[in-house]
């Protein structure tokens, strides 16, 4: 079945409330007080747990609202289009893996607790490996022994959901963060999203989920929410270039009434339009149940790139004023980058799809 690119009534409802609720307690200035902060605003994240958004994909029997990916799509792309940093993504990310392939106990235990608003960090990336490499870190089933490198939130988030081997089978296992076997490292990324590279020495594991589905379900919902995170920056830096050429005026009529500006925004505005249309394809492919990892490789690397043009273009139409730490267009050029880096980099991504290839 084709998908539908209109938004139903829910997903309107969704993205204006949500929008209202952004534009009155997530301003610019208080996503400056955040990166400042280097950590969550504990306020504005029970703000978000009692607006349900912490159980919108999550089953009615475990206290959320049952919605489907496409939904929770909408409400990321607003959250990126005000520049706000959370574990929520994150946390979304890790509850929706466990949802699919964690068995009844491990979700009875675990999706009511972040439906209430409990963090969880998933933790892949090993090293330089990148989200395509091998897994190194390994459990018994009752401790976790290793590291992962780029774990969002892994300082603060209650828990961390991390890739292991059991022996020998890949599978997740869920580990609280806050025990003596987990230490962390802080590290820096261009978007400021706090992230660190988590160690695990014994660390208690409260639960396990076997199999390379599970993996390969967490990598590939991971580059969808990537992929539409680097839609929204570039979709909010693109609009924000073509409100900016109107009003600019340069030898006596606006910047934008000039062939070349309108061809760069053209330009945009065509693979912004794409990325558009294929991160929410990506999401409705798993709500239907398809699991194409191959495809998701393929549309990272072409949403990593559009933003990168769009926002990169965004600056120099913009010109001074768009190289301004005050001027809000570079929330979006720093996010939009480190999401393009998120769960697969173009390089990664393409390499992705030649090693499945030629292998």
């Amino acid at each position: 079945m084709a998908m539908d690119l209109r938004l139903s009534d829910l997903q309107e409802l969704i993205r204006d409330s949500a929008d209202d609720f952004l534009e009155r307690e997530a301003p610019a200035s208080r996503m400056r007080q955040i990166e400042w902060a280097g950590e969550p605003d504990e306020e504005l994240w029970s703000q978000m747990v009692e607006l349900g958004w912490t159980g919108l994909p999550i089953a009615e029997e475990h206290g959320g609202q049952g919605a489907e990916l496409v939904d929770l799509g909408v409400l990321i792309e607003q959250l990126c289009r005000h520049a706000l940093l959370s574990p929520y993504q994150q946390t979304m990310l890790a509850a929706a893996t466990v949802q699919r392939h964690g068995d009844g106990a491990l979700q009875a235990s675990l999706l009511p607790r972040i439906v209430a608003g409990a963090t969880c960090a998933p933790a892949l990336v090993e090293g330089n490996a990148g989200p395509y490499g091998a897994i190194a870190t390994t459990t018994d089933g009752a401790t976790l022994s290793g590291s992962k490198r780029y774990v969002e939130f892994g300082a603060t988030s209650d828990l961390h959901l991390v890739a292991a081997t059991r022996d020998g089978e890949p599978g997740l296992a869920l580990v609280a963060r806050d025990q003596a076997g987990v230490a962390t490292r802080a590290l820096t990324g261009i978007g400021l999203t706090p992230q660190v590279e988590a160690t695990y020495d014994g660390a208690s594991v409260e639960g396990w989920i076997g199999g390379a589905d599970a993996v390969d379900y967490l990598r590939v919902l991971g580059s969808a929410i990537s992929s539409l995170e680097c839609y929204a920056h570039a979709q909010k830096a693109l609009d924000m270039t073509v409100s900016y050429v109107q009003v600019r005026v340069a030898f006596g009529r606006p910047i934008g009434t000039f062939e070349a500006v309108q061809g760069r925004v053209a330009d945009a505005a065509v693979g912004v339009t794409a990325s558009r249309f294929l991160a929410y394809e990506q999401l409705y492919k798993l709500d239907q149940g398809e699991l194409d990892a191959l495809h998701a490789a393929k549309v990272k690397s072409v949403v990593s790139r559009s933003v990168v043009d769009a926002t990169n273009w965004g600056h120099v139409l913009h010109g001074g004023v768009g190289f301004m730490a005050e001027y809000d267009l570079q929330f979006h050029t720093r996010r939009g980058k480190e999401a393009s880096l998120r769960w697969g980099d173009p390089r990664e991504s393409l390499g992705a799809v030649a090693a499945s290839v030629f292998n």
